[in-house]
């Protein structure tokens, strides 16, 4: 009965139907077939996926970030990152990244993160001579840090899946974050010298010292977020509200980027995608419990337990699974059916559910920027105006360098729980 459930959903994705509905409509044939399974059971469970507060800090995030993105935020901080590291040779693309890893810090997404910054790095780095494919390829690449740093999305829907610590999740995140940061930026060196990449100009000290005053405010959005999470002053819930509070004041007091006409038109925006999310959140949950109470999970583990004995090659053949789920189903249906599959058997051979959150969304952020969904990747292409598999001369060797960044979160398990250790 199960392989009904997998084969509608397969052929379903094969035909392009969107996955939120690939996942409702594959459950409701599986609940039709099965004599035993009444169709009431859908709307149910539909409804608890999506039933938890923590959820709702979400939408908050969500709207956050299109807040500070809309408000001029993602040129100073571009400013902000030309003062640190656009010297260099390759300025562009260092600026690329570490903008990133600022814009990270604010949205918690990496859509939002290669939209934003892409739409004003892309079409500067190509002016100024860089290859499209690299240019889309470092652009994607980089956004994936946007689900690493906290605040972190994923991080919040791993915590709820689990029922593990959201602040200890944040924390996790932020080593491996920046980890991916400097090794996109030791490519970008090796490159640089290689293609002869162009620098940028330098800035005089006064110049340095007004951006960096007027770009530092967005970043303190990490510190009020995380900090008030850590010292349990706040939810992540909360935290979501006063990361909105903070942007609106200062992108309509401070910067005075955004009116009150652009309200509306950005709280909309945050429905629609708040309303995506949330309805793969509630068929993501259906298909789930089916595969759960059809006890595939314990197959599984025994399937493998049986024949795997070693942790090593166990966490290698879930990343194999985890990076392959990413490259063809959207970053939160992939989490809600694998996590309840894969967590238990990883904590049988002891690894920390916090560690192995830090490797799933590690796992699945490269699925962003992976053929053929590559959300992120897609967004890069459309606003470069390349095809997708035009980039892949340059995407291989950043592709490369997250794998190995991947390797090292999933093999030294103090990247991910030295922070948390360290505030517990």
């Amino acid at each position: 009965m199960i392989g009904v459930l997998f084969l509608v959903f397969v052929g379903l994705i094969v035909a392009t139907v969107p996955i939120a509905y690939a996942l409702g409509i594959a459950a409701a044939v599986w609940v039709a077939v099965d004599r035993f399974v009444p169709l009431l059971i859908i709307p149910q469970r539909m409804y608890a996926g999506i039933d938890s507060f923590p959820l709702v800090a979400i939408p908050f995030f969500i709207l956050a970030g299109k807040i500070m993105a809309t408000g001029g935020i993602s040129d100073r901080l571009i400013k902000l990152s030309s003062v640190l590291v656009g010297r260099y040779r390759g300025g562009l693309a260092y600026i690329n990244i570490v903008a990133s890893m600022f814009f990270a810090g604010i949205t918690g997404s990496a859509t939002a993160d290669s939209s934003s910054i892409g739409s004003i790095l892309i079409p500067a780095m190509t002016k100024q001579g860089y290859k499209k494919d690299f240019t889309v390829a470092v652009t994607a690449t980089s956004s994936v840090i946007g689900i690493l740093i906290p605040p972190s999305i994923p991080m919040v829907l791993y915590g709820i899946i689990m029922n593990q610590s959201i602040g200890d999740l944040f924390l996790a995140g932020a080593i491996p974050g920046i980890l991916v940061g400097f090794v996109l930026m030791l490519i970008t060196w090796i490159l640089a010298r290689k293609y002869d990449f162009p620098t940028e100009r330098r800035y005089s000290f006064k110049e340095s010292v007004a951006i960096f005053f007027d770009g530092i405010l967005p970043v303190l959005t990490v510190v009020i977020v995380l900090g008030g999470i850590i010292f349990g002053i706040v939810t992540p819930t909360e935290a979501a509200v006063i990361a909105v509070a903070y942007a609106f004041v200062l992108s309509f007091f401070v910067y005075k980027e955004i009116t009150f006409k652009d309200l509306p038109r950005m709280m909309i925006e945050t429905i629609q995608v708040n309303g995506m999310v949330m309805l793969m959140v509630a068929t993501a949950t259906v298909f789930s419990w089916i595969i759960t109470s059809q006890e595939v999970p314990k197959q599984i583990a025994a399937a493998l337990t049986s024949t795997v004995h070693s942790k090593f090659t166990l966490l290698l053949i879930f990343n194999v699974i985890l990076l392959f789920a990413g490259t063809i189903l959207d970053l939160t249906p992939a989490m809600i059916i694998f996590i309840p599959v894969l967590a238990p058997i990883a904590m049988q051979l002891g690894v920390d559910p916090i560690h192995f959150g830090a490797i799933v969304v590690v796992n699945l952020g490269i699925g962003l920027f992976t053929p053929p969904v590559g959300a992120c990747l897609f967004v890069c292409c459309s606003i470069a105006e390349i095809n997708m598999r035009d980039v892949i001369k340059g995407f291989m060797p950043l592709f490369l360098s997250m794998i190995a960044v991947l390797l090292v979160v999933t093999y030294i398990p103090a990247v991910s729980l030295w922070l948390p250790s360290l505030f517990k």
